[in-house]
């Protein structure tokens, strides 16, 4: 990249850079752009992806800059976007999910060269469990590391629904703080409080007819945290230096509906046990490696936990249940 094009770059980053929120809304545009903003948007990590966006616009329109000009700033905003902690700071980056896919890091096939099936294996000690799955990036389903939990028998719709009860502090930090997944929902659940207010038929599947839903959300508020824990424990699996996540996911939803086929941008491989119904999961590997891995489909059964690092898997799920919702919870450990 000539010396010339490259102080351009920089001079238009410098420029994103010292953008203000009234700058940014005063864009022609902004009203479009701010349709992917969450309530709590990270300002330095919008900022440098409105470049990658800058930058993608001039490729099109103007060839003034090389393709290898272009190509510096898009993984540059890339690396400053997910330097941030997206644990912590809502951003605008894990809504766009075709931007995520494109520069996303590559994946190594040895991570799926050679899975033609996911195991189920019980009885394993923390250490075979170290050895063989927590780090290798290979799926795994774990069937007896929920015998002992209180959740198999209570959690239900109408037990979240006591949770995240209308003005509780629960349903406050989820709306305020944490991430919610409508999934094809979007249209009509807004917020978490959405879901609790729905219609009791609906919910709880009494009409045959019954208008199908699926959604998820992030537990960040730390009281809920603690309530939610009385009812599950760590898995027994999880080596002993490890560590779990504060942050918890809770995926819920009835039979015909569940997340549609994605990657996720988190920094840790996670466990997520099916407390209830049944879910297929689908798998693909990263398109670099269809040549050599198999898609993998499979059903993950009350009881068990798949053990899945969403970050190198593509992923979609659907619950297949006949007779009730399906409720998932899980967390990330490194």
């Amino acid at each position: 990249m000539s010396k010339e094009i490259n102080e351009k770059i920089q001079s238009i980053i410098k420029q994103c850079e010292s953008l203000s929120n009234d700058d940014i809304e005063s864009l022609p545009n902004y009203k479009k752009f701010k349709i992917f903003y969450s309530k709590k948007s990270h300002k330095t990590c919008d900022i440098y992806l409105l470049c990658a966006f800058i930058f993608g616009l001039l490729a099109v329109i103007t060839t003034s800059i090389s393709y290898i000009g272009i190509e510096h700033v898009l993984y540059y905003s890339y690396d400053k976007i997910f330097s941030i902690n997206i644990y912590h700071e809502e951003c605008l980056a894990p809504k766009l999910e075709t931007l995520i896919d494109i520069f996303r890091p590559t994946t190594s096939c040895d991570i799926c060269q050679h899975i033609d099936h996911i195991e189920r294996i019980s009885n394993i000690t923390r250490e075979e469990f170290e050895e063989k799955y927590a780090y290798t990036n290979h799926p795994v389903i774990i069937t007896d590391a929920m015998n002992d939990w209180l959740a198999l028998e209570n959690f239900n719709y109408e037990f979240f629904k006591r949770i995240y009860r209308t003005n509780s502090s629960a349903l406050r930090g989820v709306e305020d703080n944490c991430q919610f997944f409508p999934y094809k929902n979007k249209d009509e659940f807004e917020t978490l409080g959405d879901v609790f207010n729905m219609d009791f038929d609906r919910a709880h599947m009494i009409d045959d007819d019954y208008k199908p839903w699926y959604v998820g959300w992030s537990n960040c508020d730390y009281s809920t945290a603690y309530l939610l824990r009385q009812y599950y424990s760590r898995p027994y699996f999880l080596p002993e230096r490890s560590e779990s996540s504060k942050l918890d996911w809770i995926f819920m939803g009835t039979p015909g509906f569940g997340a549609h086929m994605h990657i996720d941008n988190v920094d840790l491989p996670s466990w997520q046990a099916q407390v209830r119904g049944r879910k297929q999961w689908t798998l693909r590997p990263a398109p670099e490696c269809f040549h050599i891995c198999k898609e993998l489909t499979f059903i993950v059964e009350p009881g068990e936990i798949i053990i899945l690092n969403t970050n190198v898997w593509y992923h979609k799920t659907s619950v297949v249940s006949e007779d009730e919702i399906s409720i998932t919870i899980g967390s990330e450990f490194d």
